[in-house]
């Protein structure tokens, strides 16, 4: 049996676009013989959905969106992020929601499974929002047995941690199951180095438990949050047999050995060469999703002439291409030929268009508007 990982890059509200992303995914899989299609965390909403989870008139057309995608997909069982209500609040009390996972199949919806641990530390805030499940996710397919967790249950390995950060550990809950294979729906920000987190955590899981582990991350930027991607696979020994691209979309097929029950080998793209290159990676990509998502197609950008103009020029030239960069020199009374020369030669090793706007007469308008109400009051 194969699987595929679909990275997306996903756009927080587009439940049409979307679905959209996710059936030319399972297209692909398709295609590519996979049986199985991952999807990240909420990928019919996109993540973080904040606030709109509060508009009930938003989670009833994600409900109708899951149902006519479950119709639409091609032949293969996929794996959807989505809200799902809570129709016991109202009776019990907790909250309204569900952060959930839709297994479609059939043209239909066949399984429901619910997120169990919450964040709510540094960018998190799922328990204003959502109630955690309760139970252990388990569903078969092609004579295996999956277990599922969703983002933040794979976060709770005391041996790795030095502690448990919850009661419950839904990895070891899955375990005692009796699965085969363990799979993760994440949508996991980026910060520096935390892809070495990330896979040194999931190694030892996977080696701690003789389970492989198959982890589904999400790309692109939402606002504040960049996701890298970086989806991986790890054997039962621990091993990562496959990646996918940081800072890319990505569909990553996935083999699974039937006789070991495990993961065969696959494709490992290479992680960035370096720190600052990974950096800059998020950097390109931050900026990128940000200007395409608010629909803008060009920037203007101040050269100074010097290092942080420069930076930010060369990140939007990478980013949106050189035709949509303009770069506006100001220079003032106070401003070197030295700093003027360094913009241009700047602007020229970059391909973008400059346009120079003096502002001396501006800064003596000021002066002379101002000055009598500011008279007598020390420079500065």
């Amino acid at each position: 049996m194969k699987l595929a990982i679909a990275q997306l890059n996903l756009v927080i509200g587009d439940l049409t676009g979307n679905a959209a992303q996710i059936m030319a995914a399972a297209q692909q899989a398709v295609e590519k013989g996979a049986q199985l299609l991952l999807t990240p965390e909420l990928s019919l909403c996109g993540y973080p959905p904040r606030d709109l989870l509060i508009n009930p008139s938003f989670v009833e057309t994600m409900t109708a969106t899951l149902q006519q995608l479950a119709r639409d997909l091609p032949p293969l069982a996929v794996l959807v992020g989505t809200a799902e209500p809570n129709r016991q609040s109202q009776l019990s009390g907790g909250k309204p929601l569900y952060n959930s996972v839709a297994l479609l199949a059939g043209g239909q919806v066949q399984q429901v499974f619910h997120k169990r641990l919450l964040p709510t530390y540094d960018v998190f805030d799922e328990n204003r929002y959502f109630e955690p499940g309760q139970q252990p996710n388990v569903f078969s397919l092609g004579g295996w047995r999956i277990g599922l967790t969703i983002c933040e249950d794979l976060w709770n390995d005391e041996q790795f941690w030095g502690q448990r950060n919850y009661a419950t550990d839904p990895v070891g809950d899955l375990v005692e199951q009796g699965v085969d294979l363990i799979i993760n729906l994440s949508a996991s920000p980026y910060r520096a180095g935390k892809q070495k987190l990330r896979e040194a955590m999931l190694q030892h899981s996977a080696n701690r438990y003789n389970q492989p582990i198959i982890y589904t991350n999400q790309v692109g930027g939402n606002d504040e949050l960049i996701f890298d991607g970086s989806s991986i696979a790890c054997n039962r020994q621990g091993a990562i047999v496959a990646r996918a691209q940081a800072f890319e979309r990505d569909l990553l097929i996935i083999a699974l050995d039937e006789a070991q029950r495990d993961l065969l080998p696959g494709s490992v793209a290479p992680a960035p060469k370096s720190e600052e290159a990974e950096i800059w990676g998020a950097l390109v990509l931050g900026l990128r999703d940000y200007a395409h998502k608010c629909n803008f197609t060009k920037v203007v950008i101040g050269l100074s002439g010097g290092v942080d103009s420069a930076l930010v020029a060369a990140i939007a030239t990478e980013a949106l291409g050189a035709q949509n960069v303009l770069g506006v020199l100001m220079p003032s009374p106070y401003s070197s030929d030295h700093s003027i020369q360094d913009a241009l030669a700047l602007a020229e090793n970059l391909g973008i268009a400059t346009q120079i706007l003096p502002i001396a007469e501006t800064m003596a308008a000021y002066e002379h508007t101002l000055g009598p109400a500011f008279a007598g009051t020390p420079a500065g």
